[in-house]
């Protein structure tokens, strides 16, 4: 940021950082033991809309890496825009580090294509609970909704407290942004 943003108030948006992500490899084993919960085969990244014709042809370079993956990678993917206006890329499969390497090499595409700061989550789902990982902060944060505009604060705390010591967590609960009606 130059003298001249600083100035009028500009402020640029940090790049979406990536290799937290992987963290959660070896967290699984705690939210599998301690939080008896499993991978629910649905993962994401949410960004915020742009040009749809950049996100076609990122989409289609997404689908044919994945396409060269072939038997070892068991995820599917399909493309989503709510009504919010945001643009997910969903995976869908039985496995949890699948999802995990599809959704850093999705970012890093993204990256590549001039497009880091339309990154702007995440999402993981565990039955009845959702994992977002936060690419401008590179933290996790539980969430857990319970009706369509309600969530679970306390289980959501007790959540972070078990992760805390295998996750980035995000310390700031005014920062664990829901993520409401999401297509996963």
């Amino acid at each position: 940021m130059g003298l001249f943003d600083s100035l009028f108030g500009r402020t640029k948006l940090p790049p979406g950082k990536t290799d937290a992500l992987f963290a959660l490899s070896t967290a699984a084993l705690d939210i599998e033991t301690k939080l008896d919960s499993t991978y629910g085969a649905h993962a994401a990244i949410v960004l915020r809309a742009v040009d749809n014709s950049s996100y076609d042809a990122i989409n289609k370079e997404i689908h044919d890496l994945l396409a060269v993956g072939g038997k070892d990678f068991q995820a599917t993917v399909r493309s989503h825009d709510d009504a919010m206006g945001f643009h997910w890329i969903i995976f869908e499969g039985p496995d949890l580090e699948d999802a995990i390497n599809g959704l850093h090499m999705t970012a890093d595409l993204i990256k590549q294509a001039g497009f880091a700061d339309s990154l702007l989550a995440a999402m993981f789902r565990f039955g009845a609970w959702y994992l977002i990982y936060s690419y401008r902060r590179a933290t996790f944060y539980p969430f857990v909704p319970t009706g369509h505009s309600s969530r679970n604060d306390s289980r959501e705390f007790r959540i972070r407290q078990t992760l805390v010591s295998a996750l980035p967590m995000e310390k700031d609960p005014e920062r664990w942004y829901p993520l409401w009606d999401p297509p996963i």
